[in-house]
């Protein structure tokens, strides 16, 4: 029959679930996970262990050799690249010289061949040998141009050449790991700004090198036109454009002169005639000394003018010598002294060439007088033109400086009014700030909703304030378009005391001017008749002075006529000057709208990111209470419906009891009596024995189902735990609002209780259904053990029939 060992084979012949239903998962971090590479990362950059070996030792070294190389190998490439643009721009810079001296010399072969024509040169000769020297010089200065854009190209080259080097050793260097990425970035970052200054130093050098090629080639051009001017000395002086350089007098003292007959023949004449000839060389002498002083005169009273116009540009420029009469008469009487000391060396140069002939005396103190005449009248036209631009300059730049001064108050008071508005503005940034953080922060949806349309309405009111403000600000910067009409009144009375004081002269001949008595340096002798004709420098000084009137006149003319125009000229310059302002400050609307939208987004994105944490929470939350609750209402139901009689987790009750069945209606055969019985009485020991065997089982099914379900329950308060340790505040670095944390906290706390009530229900249920269980297999024997009990009943009494009866005594 069946022993113990048996029937536990029996029970073990298939796995239980609450065997399998639960996996033992071990929740310690293992060794060699992914955490471990970001604490790797965490480690500082001058981190090194603290005890190295000689294999690590050796490493290092060989990655720093590595590193050397690779570096030393970026320097060669490098000096490599620079070799080669630099023989390239030596190249050019060689050629460029050679085509500067051939087209040097090709301007001095067309002078020598000018100079070998005839002399005086002919005007088509010397317009032709012009247009030769332009066509030259225009070559020269394409040459210049091409080298420089070359050049550049070149440099251009060199730079990419050197980034490119840069940029393929960069990668390497980083595989070596001899320095970190953060520091090799940063030397890299500082080789290429030092590749741009470079280069932008290399460029700023060929810019300078071009202006200086370009100012020699100009200096080139005006000795050659000059050559050519000397040239052609022979026209008449009224035809020239204009006359010789200064610089041209080291090379050409004077121009050529082609000797006469009577030089060549002067021996042959008689006494007399070398007396006259030599009394006419003298006369000659004395003229052409005569003539180079009074240029030089003129020359020096040009150069005088010439320096006060720019004294007085620099003083327009900088506005601080505004209606300065002083220094106005003081600059006045400076030219006037300047004048008077050119005619007093003008008189002494040329009585200290004169001889003492009195013929001679006669014949050029005429001319002497009238060149002093003719000087002090120029100089006199300088004095009145210099007095005409310094008044009419300085009108307009007091107005300027009324202008200045108007537009600055403007300005100040515009700035004033925007730190004001930029103020206030930044008075509701703060209050934006403060609702933002609490729609970020919000713990609900329908206080999100509510902060979100707070923020909404705020935002619709700064754009408003917005406008507002820029209303004003360009209503203020409006407002200086009240000054122009007074400003222009102003100025139209400032010009008409100008054209007062300024009275246009009437122009006078040059036989008026010369008849004019001479009023200079009274130390001068009084000249006698002229005898000659003017001589031609005299006529162009008298040609000049009769310019300056004419440009007076025109001047004063023109500035008359353009006074109706001051006041339309100063509208237009004062709309001009706020438009240019106001697009400013509509700009700086423009970019606060931008502003104020990019809120808006900022504000829907946040809108949108805190309503999705929210419901990511309340599904997450819903998710583990659904979990839980579900594992809540399943454990009783579950225990109220644990196994049953023919599982095969249990003893194989109902199996036996059937298998006993059968035996039992097979001897309802005929068989003997006692034999029935016996058998009979042997079933009773078994069905117990089964029975023992069952409760057994059942109690070992029952005990490991108790240890699955609090394992079960266990899990639940351990995620509740876990769920609750997670939950952190917004101050704790969490996603948590402190009313969300609370009402999900509560709903946990509630799970729990609600665990710890299912499990003594679930208990109550389990040991219900044991002793259903039992019950139910007490139900199947008994009807065996009542057959049994029948049995054992009828077998008594037959036993007590059979019995002998016992000898009766004697």
């Amino acid at each position: 029959m069946f022993s113990k060992k048996s029937s536990k084979q029996s029970l073990g012949g298939g796995k239980c679930k609450c065997e399998t239903g639960y996996e033992n998962v071990n929740l310690v971090a293992q060794p060699g996970c992914a955490e471990d590479d970001a604490a790797v990362a965490a480690l500082p950059d001058t981190w090194e262990p603290k005890h190295s070996g000689p294999i690590l030792k050796k490493y290092l070294q060989e990655r720093e050799q590595k590193h050397e190389q690779l570096l030393k190998n970026m320097k060669e490439a490098a000096a490599e690249v620079n070799g080669k643009i630099d023989v390239m721009t030596r190249n050019l810079a060689e050629d460029l010289l050679a085509h500067i001296q051939q087209n040097q010399r090709n301007m001095d072969n067309i002078v020598d061949e000018c100079s070998e024509i005839c002399i005086p040169i002919s005007k088509e000769i010397r317009t032709k040998g012009l247009n030769d020297i332009y066509q030259c010089f225009n070559h020269r200065i394409d040459d210049i141009v091409r080298f420089k854009l070359e050049a550049l190209a070149l440099e251009r080259e060199r730079a990419d050449g050197l980034r490119i080097i840069l940029r393929d050793h960069f990668q390497k260097l980083i595989d070596v790991g001899h320095l970190t990425p953060k520091d090799l970035l940063y030397d890299f970052d500082q080789r290429i700004y030092d590749i741009n200054q470079q280069l932008l130093s290399n460029c700023r050098a060929y810019t300078e090198l071009e202006a200086r090629l370009r100012v020699h080639a100009d200096e080139s051009l005006v000795r050659m036109r000059s050559a050519l001017n000397q040239l052609s000395l022979g026209v008449a002086m009224i035809n020239r454009g204009r006359s010789a350089q200064p610089w041209l007098r080291e090379e050409r003292l004077s121009s050529r002169r082609t000797t006469s007959a009577v030089d060549k023949n002067r021996q042959s004449f008689d006494p007399s005639i070398k007396k006259i000839l030599g009394e006419v060389e003298e006369f000659e002498e004395c003229v052409s000394c005569l003539v180079q002083a009074y240029r030089a005169a003129v020359m020096k009273v040009f150069t005088g003018f010439s320096g006060k116009l720019s004294v007085l540009q620099r003083d327009l420029g900088s506005h601080h010598a505004i209606h300065d009469i002083n220094n106005s008469s003081c600059e006045m009487s400076d030219l006037q002294q300047l004048i008077e000391r050119t005619l007093r060396r003008l008189s002494s140069s040329v009585h200290q060439k004169q001889t003492s002939s009195k013929d001679l005396l006669a014949i050029t103190g005429a001319d002497i007088t009238s060149m002093q005449k003719s000087l002090w009248s120029l100089g006199e036209c300088f004095r009145v033109t210099y007095t005409i631009l310094h008044d009419a300059g300085h009108l307009w730049d007091s107005h300027m400086l009324r202008l200045a001064l108007a537009q600055k108050l403007t300005i100040a008071a515009v700035e004033d009014m925007l730190t004001s508005n930029d103020t206030l503005e930044l008075a509701n940034e703060m209050s934006f700030n403060v609702a933002l953080e609490q729609l970020r922060c919000s713990s609900d949806v329908d206080k999100l909703q509510q902060h979100f349309e707070v923020i909404m309405t705020m935002l619709e009111r700064t754009s408003d304030l917005y406008m507002q403000h820029s209303q004003a600000e360009i209503g203020r910067l409006q407002e200086f378009m009240n000054l122009p009409p007074y400003m222009s009144r102003t100025l139209l009375a400032e010009f008409d005391c100008f054209l007062e004081k300024h009275r246009r002269p009437t122009l006078q001949s040059v036989a008026s001017m010369t008849s004019q008595p001479y009023s200079g340096s009274p130390k001068l002798a009084q000249p006698t008749a002229l005898r000659s004709p003017l001589p031609r420098a005299i006529l162009q000084t008298e040609l000049q002075e009769i310019a300056l009137q004419n440009w007076r006149n025109g001047f004063l003319e023109s500035f008359q006529s353009n006074m109706s125009f001051v006041p339309e000229e100063l509208q237009h310059q004062a709309q001009m000057w706020v438009e240019e302002r106001a697009s400013a400050l509509h700009v700086r609307y423009s970019l606060k709208l931008v502003s104020n939208s990019i809120r808006t987004e900022r504000v829907k994105a946040a809108r949108d990111a805190r309503l999705a944490e929210l419901r990511y929470h309340e599904n997450r939350l819903e998710s583990h209470l659904a979990a839980v609750y579900n594992l809540i209402d399943a454990l009783p139901i579950e225990a109220s419906e644990f196994l049953s009689l023919d599982s095969q987790y249990l003893y194989p009750l109902c199996k036996w009891i059937s298998q006993i069945q059968v035996d039992m209606d097979a001897m309802i055969e005929p068989l003997d009596p006692e034999v029935r019985r016996l058998k009979m009485l042997s079933y009773g020991p078994r069905l117990a024995k089964h029975r023992s065997l069952f409760e057994e089982s059942l109690d070992g099914a029952i005990e490991q189902y108790k240890r699955q379900m609090e394992h079960r329950i266990q899990e639940g308060r351990i995620s509740n735990v876990r769920f609750i340790s997670q939950i952190r505040l917004f101050n704790e670095g969490g996603r948590y609002a402190a009313p969300e944390a609370s009402k999900t906290c509560a709903a946990l706390v509630k799970s729990a209780d609600a665990l710890e009530i299912c499990a003594n229900r679930a208990m109550d249920a389990l040991n219900h259904r044991r002793n259903q269980l039992l019950a139910l297999a007490d139900q199947q024997l008994l009807p065996l053990q009542r057959v049994i009990e029948d049995v054992y009943k009828v077998g008594g009494k037959s036993q007590d029939k059979k019995k002998p009866l016992p000898p009766k005594k004697k």
